[in-house]
């Protein structure tokens, strides 16, 4: 499966991850935009020779990228970025958004605006922003592919961490809008919860042999397969989410229940019907929100159009 004639952009691209993302995609024909910030993990100093030293790399091996130093979480930033894509390749076809950070520890319960903010600001309005500015040549394309970075944390929890989980959650709901728009223009747009050893999660247990075996066995190039097969104009789904990590790949879905149903029902009705609520066998997988609504209006009054 080979990118001859794609034109791709990886934020993030810079370091772990996103790094072996851009290698991939540039080692089977894509041209590359690689796109990082250059910060510390704190944000600070930042240096466009991360993306250079990619960029170096590719073009060594004989391939065609570029290197973006643009701020992914602001509107001048996402549109620096996709006018030097169309500048340098004269397209976009694939775009991925890796840029991110470590979420802010939290004390239980305490929220703080300013690094709530941040965090949705990059990882969620930033990545929307992004979408925006490259859409309309990814329409262009005919077969333009999204592919998103989100985390299990976002979508299961992940304790002390509410600011990174919120973000990362907010990439599930961006993700099953933009699939619905994008179905109609040929877009397919899918996200990865991906599980690799970077800096950012380098010595996260305070246990060292672990923290060892993690940087050996949770490789960043084990995820970057699943990436290129979902910006690949092969690619079959649209709007779902996938976990990757240490070798292996499976689907996150969100599934509903058959439930209860009686009109008029009071609270003592919940209470007494929740096993049936929360009963789990036969569950549906919806494609839209419309379709999660559908169990609602069987047998319902609905009237005539007049």
């Amino acid at each position: 499966m080979r990118f001859d004639g794609k034109v791709a952009i990886v934020t993030g691209a810079g370091r772990g991850l996103g790094r072996e993302q851009a290698l991939l995609l540039a080692r089977r024909g894509a041209k590359v935009v690689v796109n990082d910030l250059g910060v510390e993990i704190d944000g600070s100093a930042p240096s466009l020779q991360p993306a250079e030293e990619v960029v170096a790399l590719i073009r060594s091996e004989g391939g065609e990228a570029v290197a973006d130093q643009s701020d992914v979480s602001t509107l001048d930033g996402v549109r620096a970025l996709a006018d030097k894509a169309a500048t340098a390749f004269g397209a976009i076809d694939i775009l991925v958004c890796n840029a991110g950070t470590i979420g802010y520890g939290t004390t239980a319960g305490v929220i703080e605006p300013e690094p709530f903010e941040s965090q949705l600001r990059l990882m969620v309005s930033g990545v929307g922003l992004l979408v925006g500015a490259a859409w309309p040549y990814l329409v262009r394309s005919g077969e333009g592919r999204i592919v998103l970075m989100s985390s299990a944390g976002g979508v299961f929890g992940i304790g002390a961490n509410p600011y990174y989980g919120a973000a990362k959650g907010g990439v599930i709901g961006l993700l099953r809008c933009l699939a619905i728009d994008g179905a109609e223009v040929g877009i397919k747009i899918n996200a990865v919860c991906p599980l690799g050893h970077s800096r950012l999660f380098d010595g996260f247990s305070e246990d060292a042999h672990f923290n060892a075996w993690f940087a050996n066995n949770a490789k960043a190039e084990y995820v970057a397969p699943v990436v290129g097969y979902l910006a690949h104009r092969d690619c079959a789904p649209t709007g779902r989410v996938f976990s990757s990590g240490l070798g292996h790949v499976s689907e996150v879905f969100t599934g509903l229940t058959g439930g209860w149903k009686k009109v008029d029902h009071q609270i003592e009705d919940i209470r007494d019907h929740f096993g049936e609520i929360e009963d789990r066998t036969g569950y549906t997988v919806p494609r839209t929100g419309l379709e999660s609504s559908a169990a609602m209006f069987q047998d319902a009054p609905i009237p005539e159009k007049r």
